[in-house]
């Protein structure tokens, strides 16, 4: 499957997220959990606004 704008460091990265979001106790966060889903959140937001850009935008 070939996303236009998805490198293979991005789906390597998505990989890692599920890993770490699967390993995860949820009923027993710290600090740096809330900080790493922030991150991760942040960096999801991040890679929707740039596929965006490529498949949408520049298309016009």
């Amino acid at each position: 499957m070939k996303i236009e704008g998805m490198n293979k460091s991005d789906w390597l990265m998505l990989v890692l997220i599920v890993v770490v979001m699967t390993l995860t106790d949820f009923n027993n966060l710290q600090t740096i959990d809330y900080v790493l889903i922030v991150s991760v959140v942040a960096w999801l937001i991040m890679l929707g606004i740039r596929l965006y850009v490529v498949n949408v935008r520049n298309k016009r």
